[in-house]
C-alpha cells in the first residue's frame, strides 16, 4: 500500500521524501563545507559520513517502492513511459548517481583513513567535483520526478 506523498503529484511519500531530500542535500554539505573551513574537521567528517548513509538508505527504500512496492505502475502512467526522451533523462541521472556515490565513497574512505592529517589541494578538489556531481544528480532526479509523476 502507497502513501500519498505531500508534493501533490502522482509520486508516494518515499518518492517525495527522496526528492526533499536530494534538494536539501547540496545545502547540507554547503554547511559540512563550512566546518571544515572554520577547523570543525570533526564535524565535517561526521556529517558527511552521516549524509552519506542517510542518502543511500533513502536511495535504497526508493529502489524497494519502485521493484516491491508497486511504484512501477505509477511509472507506467506518465505520458513519458517508453520515450527516447524519459531514457535519456535515466541514463543521465544514473551516470551522475553512480558517478557520485562511488566518488563520495571513496573520498570518505581515504579521507577517512588520513584523518587527521592535514588535506591536501586533491581533497578539495575531489569534494568539489562530488559536488558538482551531487548537484547535477539532483537536477537530473527533478527532471525525471517532473516527467514521470508531474505529468
Amino acid at each position: 500500500m502507497q502513501i500519498e506523498g505531500f508534493l501533490g503529484t502522482r509520486a508516494d511519500i518515499i518518492v517525495d521524501t527522496v526528492m526533499l531530500a536530494s534538494t536539501l542535500l547540496p545545502f547540507m554539505l554547503i554547511v559540512a563545507i563550512g566546518y571544515a573551513q572554520k577547523g570543525k574537521y570533526d564535524v565535517h567528517k561526521w556529517l558527511q559520513i552521516v549524509l552519506f548513509v542517510v542518502v543511500n538508505v533513502l536511495v535504497i527504500a526508493l529502489e524497494v517502492d519502485i521493484r516491491i512496492g508497486g511504484l512501477d505502475e505509477v511509472i507506467a502512467k506518465s505520458p513519458y513511459y517508453g520515450s527516447t526522451e524519459l531514457l535519456s533523462i535515466f541514463i543521465i541521472h544514473l551516470i551522475f548517481a553512480v558517478s557520485s556515490t562511488l566518488l563520495w565513497f571513496w573520498l570518505i574512505i581515504v579521507s577517512t583513513k588520513r584523518y587527521p592529517v592535514h588535506f591536501t589541494f586533491a581533497h578539495k578538489k575531489y569534494g568539489k567535483i562530488v559536488f558538482v556531481d551531487i548537484v547535477l544528480t539532483m537536477l537530473t532526479g527533478w527532471g525525471l520526478y517532473a516527467m514521470v509523476f508531474a505529468n
